[in-house]
């Protein structure tokens, strides 16, 4: 009897325990939003809401600060962006699920057996597979590095059209972003029409159409809501870019009146200047009421996600699958449009390919010259040795403090929550609206909250903030792979006299240790590339100065390589460095990725 209610008396404070990690999204919500408000207030007192949100002067030794220009800006090429990457996006989703053959189907009848090894070879290779590591690829390079890309490569080219010869504007920012959100856009599609019932695609043929018909009249329409989500979530992703933006707009408070003109967005207005505010002045509160701006905008953004119907409403597909005979013959008279549009979807893809194929060219051609042992490892600036130290603080601090928290909120959510609850899905949404945050908000909040801890810029303060922007991330990895367990193995632990903590402990999350893996690498992964979230918090070290015993001392500041790399872009040192510092990035990110391929592709074998 004593054994019984000590078991039950476990469970209980277990469950309070789960339910406290998950309310931590909450908490975080609601104190990023009451902080970066309460910072905006001077601002909104002595300039006015009105006069803030729609002036057109943006003046610091006057004290006069309106964001109506940055506002706009943000808006056009953000526009920009979705139309131009969202409709690459989504076609190279549609290429990847209906048209990317599985293998190469190459022949070799001639008699040399090293050839003949390598066309066997070849043939092996798993196309579908290829496609999705390129778009997680593309997702996880850093935007710093876009960032360099694009000045050097896209701005350069676009000076030779611009009569001013400058390049920089709303033109190239729009590019730049349109190659950065294609991943999320591609990805999310992409599972949007596979989660379309393979029944539509079969009726849809045996009404007589083709398969394009049935793809773009039937199943794209079936997956309409998902693709719409997918494109909100890109724009959300356009708005909250930073330091990519920074480094190919311009950086001057004007209206968006040309392709050309320079422009500033709202998150470069606070990245531009932040660096060189004076604490507690009103041009520190307006750049954090520019943040609270940003804020409202990205939630409102993300929070539209849920007026998106779920149902599928694609009123012409069902007339095909409802047998309506003048429907087939239209689709039949319209069979052209979707022939052309399948070779449209074969172009996007590769022009995915294509470019990711030139961002990374371009980095190893401008950045392996310049890699040498000293740069690596030396002792004496500039060496990467105080930014290798510095990015494994952030990893170790950050993952001590958010894999719990995220694991346990992720074990509520599967093992404790009951199905249609209003309490977990309000717990849902702050999750999501978290994920949403953008990286510069985190950066504020940090400033405001983290860095007053210690006094100064920290690692520690960089790690406490990069705890918030990895926790969503965690928790829906986690809970995906809690959810992957078979449910006859926590009845068999049941029925064996176990406790429901017990049998969390010592079979569920063993079970689902390899997601926890996965999500540990891909929380890995955005600390490595952050650079927003922690020029404010962790400080930006200059690289002259950027010392090993100065590193080794979490309390002080530092710069992970992200920041480091960006950090010879703002002192306008050399850009030999720069590039070099690139490719070690680009190495770690195409590492990350292949632990996770192996880590899933593991996880699917033993299934």
């Amino acid at each position: 009897m004593i054994k019984v209610n000590k078991t039950k008396v476990q469970d209980t404070s277990a469950k309070y325990l789960f339910i406290l990690c998950a309310c931590l999204s909450v908490v975080a919500v609601f104190g990023i939003i009451g902080y970066i408000l309460y910072g905006s207030i001077p601002a909104f007192r002595e300039v006015g809401v009105f006069e803030f949100l729609f002036g057109d002067v943006w003046a610091m030794p006057t004290d006069t600060y309106g964001i109506l220009p940055m506002i706009l800006s943000t808006l056009v090429v953000t526009v920009m962006a979705v139309i131009l990457g969202g409709v690459v996006g989504v076609f190279t989703a549609i290429f990847m699920v209906y048209w990317c053959p599985d293998k190469f189907h190459l022949r070799y009848k001639g008699k040399v057996k090293f050839l003949a090894k390598c066309v066997e070879w070849i043939n092996k290779i798993n196309l579908r597979t290829i496609f999705d590591q390129v778009i997680k690829l593309l997702a996880g390079i850093p935007s710093v590095i876009y960032g360099y890309f694009g000045m050097q490569i896209i701005v350069h080219n676009l000076a030779t059209v611009d009569p001013d010869y400058r390049g920089y504007g709303a033109l190239s920012t729009c590019i730049v972003l349109a190659i950065m959100i294609i991943p999320t856009v591609t990805s999310l599609t992409k599972n949007a029409l596979e989660a379309v019932p393979e029944q539509y695609y079969e009726g849809s043929l045996a009404m007589g159409n083709t398969k394009a018909q049935s793809v773009f009249n039937v199943l794209v329409p079936a997956a309409r809501s998902g693709i719409i989500s997918a494109l909100i979530l890109g724009i959300g992703r356009a708005v909250g870019e930073t330091m990519a933006v920074q480094m190919v707009s311009g950086g001057t408070a004007n209206f968006p009146t040309g392709l050309f003109v320079p422009i500033r967005t709202l998150t470069t207005n606070i990245v531009a200047e932040m660096g060189e505010v004076q604490i507690g002045s009103l041009h520190e509160s307006a750049l954090i009421a520019t943040g609270l701006v940003l804020l409202v905008i990205v939630l409102i953004i993300n929070l539209s996600i849920n007026l998106v119907p779920k149902e599928f409403k694609g009123k012409r597909g069902k007339k095909v699958l409802k047998g309506d005979k003048e429907a087939v013959i239209r689709f039949e008279k319209k069979g052209l449009i979707p022939e052309i549009l399948k070779y449209f979807a074969m172009v996007c893809a590769a022009l995915v390919v294509f470019a990711l194929a030139a961002v990374i060219l371009f980095i190893l051609i401008n950045g392996i010259p310049h890699l040498s042992a000293a740069f690596l490892f030396g002792t004496e600036p500039p060496s990467l040795v105080p930014a290798f130290i510095t990015t494994g603080y952030m990893i170790l601090f950050t993952l001590i403090i958010a894999l719990p928290l995220g694991i346990g909120a992720a074990i509520y959510f599967v093992e404790y929550a009951k199905p249609g609850s209003k309490f977990v899905k309000v717990l849902r949404t702050f999750t999501d609206t978290l994920a949403g945050v953008p990286s510069i908000v985190f950066g504020l909040f940090g400033y405001l909250f983290f860095r007053p801890m210690f006094g100064h810029y920290s690692v520690l303060a960089g790690a406490f903030t990069m705890v918030l922007v990895v926790l969503p991330t965690i928790i829906r990895s986690t809970e995906e792979s809690l959810i992957a367990v078979p449910m006859t193995w926590r009845e068999a632990s049941y029925g064996l006299g176990a406790g429901k903590v017990r049998t969390i402990f010592r079979v569920v999350l063993p079970s689902a240790f390899p997601g926890i893996a996965t999500a540990s690498v891909l929380a890995i992964g955005r600390i490595v590339s952050e650079s927003a979230a922690l020029v404010y918090t962790a400080g930006m070290v200059l690289v002259g100065t950027s010392t090993v015993a100065g590193a080794v001392n979490p309390v002080n500041p530092g710069s992970t390589l992200t920041v480091f790399m960006y950090s010879f872009f703002a002192e306008g040192l050399g850009f030999e460095e720069a590039y070099a510092t690139a490719v070690v990035l680009l190495a770690i990110t195409f590492l990350l990725n292949l632990i996770v391929f192996f880590i899933e592709k593991s996880v699917k074998k033993k299934r």
